[in-house]
């Protein structure tokens, strides 16, 4: 039997309205993926800026340069990514390998630290609670692997390993941390004052540090000279502002003559971060003129190391530094280290600043501002991610990678980053 005309005209134009519908569907851009909820800083969206609508924050940029408001921006991104990055269990996911999407393997005790110290010192220069808030939980996580010395009730320490963590360098880290916090509280200041004394006791009549930590079946590396003693004193010294004790003065200045006379015979870039930090903070407890031309020292040493000048041929490599080996400068790609250097010229131009040498705080100034600039190309943005998925972008957004070379992320490369740009700005705040 025949169907009706009618009724091959409603199928005509029900397959014409079919086909039309299914042809638009297809040309329409398919929404983005989103990312697996199981890892905390690929589910969470960078902040907007400080306070709801940002009004903080640019109230802080109107009072800046265009560089100053660069390194405030660079400094909340940075600080927002080490935020995102802390799990809920307290601790900081160690990194991320970019090119792969996956975790970076390892984790290490002091970074876990350093992560914490930086988010503490932002949140002080920021006013920023949501910083503080996971700064403390970090550290407070991160003090559950330590424990009371059982025949020194006064005396804590970390219970990991030797192997796995310097005791010496790990309570240096955790005093700077508590110390740093806006509101650290008296319990963790007590903490903190045990941790003192540990360090305390592991210090040698002629100033220096047993860097076994009083185990002496560990086996030091050969480069634990460089760091540990540094983060002891700067440690020490940070507690004496909470804690005033004439033993810590007694302990500092011993160790400050031991450090700096080793360093002279030793000349090494990795001391000198930590060792600026520590003569810094003693001459502004002390205001010694020795303690000041020991900071002058150790930092125009490091400007000459500095590639102050453009060069055609590394034009990326400008601001930051180059290596020292075998006792003379050698010409290698600079790395995100040089944020280290960073805060060393920072603390220098404090101190230039308080004794008012003018060439000084001019040439530490500038090549403080050099190095941060080329730090600050190390960071990912929405400029240098728009080759990554929408969704997986949020993982990197704020944080600093290693060099021009290598784009892997880990924790300790935001935190330096962040804490010497944060001493850049607190410098600025302060010479008004």
């Amino acid at each position: 039997m025949r169907m009706p005309i009618p009724w091959l005209l409603c199928l005509l134009v029900l397959a014409i309205g079919s086909f039309v519908a299914f042809s638009l569907t297809q040309g329409q851009e398919r929404p983005p993926q989103t990312a697996p909820a199981s890892d905390p800083i690929e589910s969470a969206e960078p902040a907007p800026g400080l306070g709801d609508d940002g009004s903080r924050l640019a109230a802080m940029m109107a009072k800046l340069s265009p560089l100053q408001r660069q390194m405030l921006l660079s400094a909340e991104r940075g600080a927002d990514w080490l935020r995102r990055s802390n799990r809920s269990d307290g601790r900081f996911i160690y990194g991320y390998l970019p090119d792969l999407r996956i975790p970076l393997p390892g984790d290490h005790f002091l970074r876990q630290v350093e992560s914490a110290s930086a988010l503490a010192c932002v949140s002080r220069y920021l006013g920023e609670e949501r910083y503080a808030a996971v700064a403390r939980q970090a550290i407070l996580t991160l003090m559950l692997d330590t424990a009371l010395d059982g025949p020194e009730p006064q005396v804590r320490h970390t219970t990991l390993p030797g192997l796995a963590v310097n005791r010496i360098g790990a309570a240096g880290l955790l005093v700077l941390a508590i110390h740093e916090l806006p509101a650290p509280g008296a319990d963790l200041v007590e903490q903190a004052e045990q941790l003192c004394g540990y360090l305390h006791q592991q210090q040698l009549p002629d100033g220096s540090f047993d860097l076994t930590g009083g185990m002496k079946e560990v086996q030091v590396e050969p480069d634990a000279v460089f760091t540990y003693p540094g983060q002891a004193m700067a440690g020490l010294l940070y507690s004496y502002r909470a804690r005033p004790a004439p033993w810590k003065v007694d302990s500092m200045t011993k160790a400050l003559g031991y450090y700096r006379s080793w360093w002279r015979t030793h000349k090494n870039l990795a001391m000198v971060p930590w060792l600026s930090t520590a003569f810094a903070e003693a001459y502004f407890l002390s205001k010694e003129p020795a303690l000041a031309e020991a900071v002058f020292e150790l930092n125009d040493w490091l400007c000459d190391l500095q590639y102050a000048q453009l060069d055609p041929n590394h034009p990326l490599w400008i601001g930051g530094f180059m290596d020292w080996v075998d006792g003379r400068p050698t010409p290698t790609p600079p790395n995100i280290i040089s944020a280290c250097y960073a805060s060393s010229l920072a603390e220098s131009c404090r101190v230039a600043h308080r004794v008012v040498d003018s060439p000084r705080s001019q040439r530490y100034r500038e090549a403080l501002e050099r190095c941060l600039q080329y730090v600050n190309t190390l960071q990912y943005t929405e400029a240098n991610t728009q080759h990554f998925a929408d969704w997986y972008r949020v993982m990197l957004l704020g944080g600093f990678h290693a060099s021009q070379q290598d784009g892997n992320l880990r924790i300790d490369y935001t935190a330096q980053a962040v804490r010497a740009m944060v001493q850049y700005l607190e410098l600025v705040s302060s010479e008004g």
